[in-house]
């Protein structure tokens, strides 16, 4: 069946290729988004990835009844198409550097922070529900309404191993969407020389450690955000031989995806849509068009920022009919109310935040060679369009109107980053220090820096010839960060048993139990469980670990007072957290009381799990077994 997922997916890419007459490279990220929306449409159906399988074997049967059908000279020239681009020098290297990747990272474990608590945890109840998680079932509560677009393809590559849930696939499919907006530069590949195709994967791989490393040792959405967001700037300036539909459709197809990346995919869809309004106003002073065509323009920028408004619409519908909320969305809230206590360091904030974008280097470590700031980066950037223009490569207006919408949308963005420290992450300690805030501005500030990187390269590339080339490698090779792109595809090995032991460590033997009872990492299991502990056994770190074990059932946590808890501690907290199901660790001292109105004369068994049952009273709790699974 992989062979087949896999066939499939080429039949797409070459099929957009061959409709919009480009090359192989080109149609990969378009063909990706396209396939990223119907993954995400089907997921909305309960268990309704399974479909993807259904169509995967009804693709290549349809082409093959397609070209059985059209007249010989059609099919003969489409088999040329075919044979031509996917032989060619820049589809050779894109195949290989994926396959290349995929092999390298098949055994990285999960160990980033916040893949615990939603990236991996999340693509692993994807993974098993084949679907998104009904209400009140999503595995990461305080991420409710984080978007699935960088999920999609984490689910894709995960189900090349439908029976056991591999992690190291899970960063395949991460890394493969990154690369298939990446792909694209390759097609300055001309011939197949084996040395300038290993130089260009190679490049390619490291290009985005210049000014992001994050994505090196996670698989968060920050960088894929950023890739799309530079795709979607590209994809305004790159006009030249591509038809009008081509155009619109790419654009669309790119900001679309872009919103459901990230729940701040929205600010840089607005930043994109800006930058399209104005390179049009920009680049029709020169390109004067008949009024019709004026008109059909204008109608379709409209339709390419109404369907990322349609699809950011589609999934906050969903997010508030099964109630996900992100706890971030709530502190916004808090914030915008005036109801949230911020503690009295602003200053202290503001100062690492300008030490940090002044000095530190954007991944945080020494590259041996140049080490670049946000301000740095920045200047540069401005510095590339600059020298764009003096090399007559493009044309004043439009590099006046780069430059101002840089510098615009970077102050806009880096004043926004500002303000969130100051409110959002005020209570965060972390990033009173200049180490933890260049952390932030760099993730955080991902899209703006590499989105523009992106735009730079493309420009360079296509204007520049063999010397811009030479540029952009030259550029990449001194402020890559090696080490850390080395660590990323291979160097993890060194660090996979000390990633694993602690986890051992962290997920106790009362833990193990409890997710024993559970069934942890079954399929069809969904369901909330309030897992309950001892008030002296607090550990949220322990309970985030935990969550990625027990996915795709969804656990809440609480801790009990014996002393001074009552029975209604224990109702209000199963309320709270909208659970159906119960699971209590043996207490110290007698707990029996606390749960004695919920049993029906029978006594309360430790480590034994209750399904939660409402009633005119109250709630009752009846013993499950733990055989059946989970479900509501």
């Amino acid at each position: 069946m992989v062979f087949i997922q896999i066939i499939a997916l080429i039949i797409i890419i070459l099929a957009a290729a061959w409709m919009f007459r480009i090359q192989f490279v080109e149609a990969v990220p378009v063909s990706v988004s396209a396939l990223i929306l119907l993954l995400a449409g089907l997921s909305f159906l309960r268990g309704g990835l399974w479909l993807w399988d259904f169509l995967a074997v009804l693709l290549p049967a349809a082409a093959g009844v397609y070209l059985w059908r059209i007249p010989k000279e059609k099919r003969k020239e489409i088999i040329l198409f075919v044979k031509k681009e996917l032989t060619s020098a820049e589809t050779v290297t894109a195949m290989a550097l994926i396959l290349i990747v995929t092999l390298c990272v098949s055994g990285k474990p999960v160990s980033w922070w916040d893949d615990y608590n939603f990236w991996a945890t999340d693509a692993k109840s994807l993974f098993f529900l084949d679907g998104f998680a009904g209400k009140y079932a999503n595995v990461a509560p305080e991420f409710g309404d984080y978007p699935p677009g960088t999920q999609m393809m984490k689910w894709f590559f995960l189900h090349f191993s439908p029976n056991e849930f591999r992690e190291g696939l899970m960063f395949a499919g991460y890394y493969f969407m990154n690369l298939a907006f990446l792909v694209p530069y390759l097609k300055y590949i001309k011939k197949h020389n084996v040395f300038a195709m290993a130089f260009g994967g190679i490049l390619l791989w490291i290009f985005p450690s210049v000014a992001e490393s994050f994505w090196i040792d996670g698989c968060c959405a920050d960088l894929t955000m950023a890739l799309v967001y530079g795709g979607f700037l590209t994809a305004v300036v790159d006009r030249k031989g591509h038809g009008e539909g081509f155009y619109y459709i790419r654009q669309a197809l790119y900001l679309m995806v872009l919103v459901l990346c990230k729940n701040t995919g929205f600010i840089w869809v607005a930043f994109g849509l800006l930058f399209d309004y104005g390179y049009h106003v920009v680049a029709d002073q020169r390109e004067p068009l008949l009024k019709e065509n004026r008109k059909a323009h204008r109608k379709a920028l409209l339709l390419v920022t109404a369907f990322p408004v349609l699809a950011e619409g589609i999934w906050l519908a969903f997010c508030v009919l099964n109630r996900r909320v992100a706890k971030l969305t709530g502190t916004a809230i808090r914030m915008a109310t005036g109801s949230m206590n911020l503690p009295d360091y602003q200053e202290a904030m503001v100062k690492a935040f300008a030490e940090a974008f002044v000095k530190w280097p954007l991944h945080r470590g020494n590259t041996g060679a140049v080490d670049l700031s946000p301000l740095a980066l920045f200047l540069l950037l401005l510095l590339f369009v600059l020298l764009l223009w003096k090399f007559h490569l493009i044309r004043k207006g439009i590099a006046l109107y780069l430059g101002v919408f840089m510098v615009c949308s970077g102050a806009v963005f880096y004043a926004f980053n500002l303000l969130g420290h100051l409110t959002i992450f005020a209570v965060e300690t972390q990033y009173l220090e200049p180490f933890g805030m260049i952390s932030s501005i760099e993730r955080y500030g991902a899209p703006f820096m590499i989105g523009g990187l992106c735009l730079v390269a493309y420009l360079v590339l296509e204007k520049g010839g063999r010397k811009g080339m030479l540029v952009c490698a030259l550029f990449i090779l001194l402020t890559a960060d090696y080490a850390g792109a080395y660590r990323g595809l291979w160097g993890y090995g060194g660090q996979k048993g000390e990633i694993l032991s602690t986890r051992e460590e962290i997920v106790d033997e009362a833990a193990e139990q409890f997710l024993e009872q559970v069934g942890a990492g079954r399929r069809g299991n969904t369901g909330r469980v309030l897992y309950l502990r001892d008030i002296s056994d607090v550990s949220w770190v322990r309970n985030t670990y935990i969550g990625f074990e027990a996915a795709p059932v969804s656990v809440m946590y609480g801790n009990v007072d014996i002393q001074s808890g009552t029975a209604q501690d224990i109702l209000d907290a199963a309320t709270a957290a909208h659970a159906k199901f119960l699971y209590v660790d043996e207490l110290s001292g007698d707990g029996q009381k606390l749960f004695e109105p919920f049993l029906q004369g029978e006594k309360m068994e430790y480590g034994r799990l209750y399904r939660l049952i409402e009633t005119a009273e109250g709630m009752e709790m009846r013993k499950h077994d733990s055989k059946f699974a989970l479900s509501f």
